[in-house]
């Protein structure tokens, strides 16, 4: 394993006061992983983005050598053999390539008064770590790296330089790839994404089995589950695939206690994670080049749904009442009136049965239902617009104290009955939207800082009944400038967002995809109410003429007379 640099006194505190300076104008990317359409691969396995950066000239200057360091990391047969070119002996060794990717959209080299000592600094695009977990930086960031060069045989070569390599976004797109990693909801019931980057070369499959066994990404940990057990480790560190045969091969210590139904499970998962390559079409389990017995089937192995369908019918509300729409508003069959209540944002559950909305002050959590009379669930404060996961679980928030307070009510229960889920990242945010994903293992949170929006998903921890229990952290998801302070979001698949500033004179809403870049949409004046379903095609917006549905690049009048769309979830 490769040994961290350890940067001298004298270089340390010239760097800490390059970043201090740094920090009056520029914003260093603090935010966690960014959890994108879809950031499935499709790409060839075996093929790699193949270039050739020249190594370092004789009599290079040291402004020089910096530059070709840098371009060199788009260089990474032989791990990274020019780049290490550029380095002198004895870093050259040590030196990790891997451990960070920093993404940036212009650089500049700095000379600063020490002697052979630089500076590099980088308006930031993006960084990704060892994992290739991707964090996207807020608009305007910069990150300043020091560096240091000595001669080696008359030739000026860097003696000190973070590890990572540092990339060019126009290369970026070209020398990686986005591929969701897949991990059980803790039902097994659902796949859950989670986004990462690879390099675009031979390995690509092995590489994705390791990090798998490795485990999800720090915002869902807990959250999800993998039929891999800590500590499953392959016995080789490739996975060769013939005829579209993806074969692993465990070590025997990993598989030696598991059950017919867990193997079984390890299997699907593996499917589910290699087949998203075009060369893959099916996986094999081996130990010792024997396949793995998987037992026989007993009826208790059952198919996880990955992306679960939102369907073509959402809630709204009509005529001061709630209603479904698809073509056109409809009576929900054996609901009674709401009208005396003003009901505003309903939400519903995936099969119907729950109905959960605010009354017309927003203060007042109302649930009905087919065959059912409305009950008060919640009073006094401000709510957010009701989410109802797959569990049929109502979740909504509401300021509590300098921050906000996260709520789910079970079932037939109410506040007294409610799970209480309170988080540190939640202190001086106050919430505006909360939106469990159709997995029902997240939940989608738009607030507000101090005029700032924030749009994150954190995992959502659960007993083994399924019972809510705690937040993660979230991985933030970076909203452009040009899209303004957004206060609603929903999600539009199972890793895409899109959110948008109601209440402005004109907005534009933004697709916001794990592992891609925001796409902004076609402007309107007045959006009040958004909602989205299957995909990036199926948006809806609300304004005072009525609700308009994506057509392409542009919105098209739907109804008239609606309002508070909203799919099922």
């Amino acid at each position: 394993m490769p040994k961290r640099i350890m940067l001298p006194a004298r270089m340390l505190v010239l760097w800490l006061s390059a970043v201090l300076m740094l920090v009056g104008c520029s914003s260093i990317p603090t935010v966690g992983p960014v959890g994108t359409a879809s950031a499935e691969h499709k790409g060839e396995t075996g093929e790699e983005a193949v270039f050739s950066p020249e190594g370092p000239a004789d009599g290079a200057s040291p402004q020089d050598i910096i530059r070709g360091f840098m371009d060199a990391g788009k260089g990474a047969a032989d791990d990274y053999s020019v780049a290490r070119q550029f380095l002198a002996p004895e870093l050259a060794n040590t030196w990790s390539p891997t451990e960070r990717v920093t993404i940036y959209r212009s650089s500049r080299i700095v000379a600063v008064p020490e002697p052979d000592m630089f500076q590099i600094q980088l308006e930031m695009h993006a960084s990704m770590d060892s994992r290739g977990i991707r964090t996207d930086a807020p608009d305007g960031s910069t990150e300043t790296f020091p560096v240091r060069l000595e001669q080696v045989d008359g030739q000026w070569r860097l003696s000190a330089v973070p590890d990572g390599i540092m990339v060019l976004l126009a290369n970026f797109p070209v020398l990686f790839i986005a591929h969701n990693l897949y991990f059980y909801s803790n039902d097994y019931q659902y796949w859950v994404p989670d986004t990462r980057w690879f390099i675009q070369r031979a390995g690509i499959a092995a590489n994705i089995v390791k990090e798998l066994l490795v485990g999800p990404a720090p915002y869902l940990q807990g959250a999800v589950v993998s039929a891999f057990p800590a500590g499953t480790t392959m016995a080789r560190d490739s996975v060769p695939v013939a005829s579209g045969e993806a074969v692993v091969d465990f070590a025997a210590e990993s598989l030696r206690d598991s059950s017919d139904l867990n193997r079984q499970q390890m299997l699907n998962q593996l499917e589910q994670n290699l087949r998203g390559l075009n060369n893959v079409t099916g996986v094999s389990m081996v130990v010792g080049q024997r396949d793995v017995d998987l037992g026989k089937g007993n009826g208790q192995l059952q198919s996880a749904v990955k992306d679960p369908s939102a369907g073509a019918t959402q809630i709204v509300v009509s005529q001061g009442e709630l209603a479904y729409y698809t073509d056109g508003p409809e009576p929900i069959a054996d609901v009674p009136s709401v009208a005396e209540y003003g009901p505003r944002d309903p939400g519903v559950s995936a099969d119907g049965s729950v109905i959960a909305f605010l009354d017309s002050q927003a203060d007042t959590l109302l649930i009905t239902g087919p065959g059912q009379g409305v009950r008060t669930a919640a009073e006094a404060g401000t709510f957010t617009p009701p989410s109802v996961d797959p569990r049929r679980w109502v979740w909504t928030a509401q300021p509590s104290g300098t921050g906000s307070q996260v709520f789910a009510v079970p079932p037939g229960g109410d506040r007294s009955s409610a799970a209480v889920l309170t988080a540190p990242w939640l202190e001086g945010l106050t919430v505006t939207e909360l939106r469990i994903s159709r997995d029902g293992s997240r939940a989608l949170v738009v607030a507000n800082r101090g005029g700032r929006s924030e749009v994150m998903i954190t995992g959502v921890v659960r007993s083994p009944e399924g019972d809510p229990v705690s937040l993660t952290v979230p991985m933030t998801l970076q909203v452009p400038s040009k899209a303004g302070t957004v206060n609603r979001a929903k999600w539009a698949s199972d890793d895409t967002v899109v959110a948008v500033q109601t209440g402005a004179e004109e907005a534009a809403p933004v697709i916001l995809v794990i592992g891609r870049e925001p796409e902004l949409l076609s402007p309107m004046a007045g959006i009040a109410g958004l909602s989205a379903g299957n995909g990036v095609e199926d948006i809806f917006i609300q304004t005072e003429e009525g609700i308009f549905n994506k057509v392409g690049s542009s919105w098209s009048l739907r109804t008239e007379g609606t309002q508070d769309p909203a799919f099922p979830g």
